[in-house]
């Protein structure tokens, strides 16, 4: 189940417990239109998300490249020994991208 919410004026989608070729476009869907909400500022809550593939995962990235298009921002909380986190590690999708280990350290700026 994908959620929404709001942190100051950064809109938050906390995503599902896993990410896969049978929901992939729902929760890109879900994050692009978050930035249609007039809103510079866009948090990826990967939190609870135990599994995303790698297909998924690098079709989730595309977002901060439309997004930064727009002038907006993409910030990703994925917490430190995640799946999720080392896939992006592994992979090598991680970087240039802003990436927290918290909720806290994302909404502090």
């Amino acid at each position: 189940m994908m959620r929404q919410g709001r942190a100051g004026s950064a809109i938050i989608v906390s995503l599902p417990a896993e990410i896969d070729l049978t929901n992939c476009e729902q929760v890109y869907d879900r994050l692009s239109t978050a930035f249609a909400c007039d809103t510079g500022v866009v948090i990826a809550d990967f939190t609870a998300t135990c599994f995303c593939d790698c297909g998924s995962l690098r079709r989730l990235l595309t977002v901060p490249e439309r997004a930064a298009s727009r002038g907006g921002q993409l910030q990703l909380v994925i917490p430190p020994g995640s799946l999720v986190r080392r896939i992006a590690d592994l992979t090598g999708l991680g970087c240039g991208l802003h990436i927290y280990s918290t909720m806290q350290e994302a909404t502090a700026g």
